[in-house]
This record gives C-alpha cells, structure tokens and sequence, in this order.
C-alpha cells in the first residue's frame, strides 16, 4: 500500500508539472494572438538569428 502511495505520487506531480507548461503555452498563444500575430510569426520573431547545429533533441 506504501508503495503505490508513493508512485501515485509522484505521477500526481508529474501531471501536474505538464498541465503548468499546456498553460504556458496555450498563454503564449493567446497572446500573440491577441497581438494579431499567429504564433508562427510569434516563435520565428523570438528566434530570429538563433541557430544550433545538434545532433540530439533535449527533452524535459
């Protein structure tokens, strides 16, 4: 029973942690939108002469 206490918890933080980056995102959206901007526009005006050349891909 402890130990399906402990996983469940940290499953209860893991959901919590991506509905806290769903809502940043969906904020960052609504407001570029509110800007008039579509949100391609939005992410390529913030990157504008950002490249990196890797071989791997970062996932959180």
């Amino acid at each position: 029973m402890k130990l399906i206490k402990i996983i469940s918890f940290f499953f209860i933080i893991y959901f919590i942690r991506r509905f806290i980056q769903l809502y940043k995102a969906m904020k960052k959206i609504q407001d570029a939108q509110s800007q008039g901007k579509t949100y391609k526009e939005y992410t390529s005006e913030n990157s504008k002469g950002t490249v990196v050349n890797a071989d791997f891909k970062v996932v959180d």
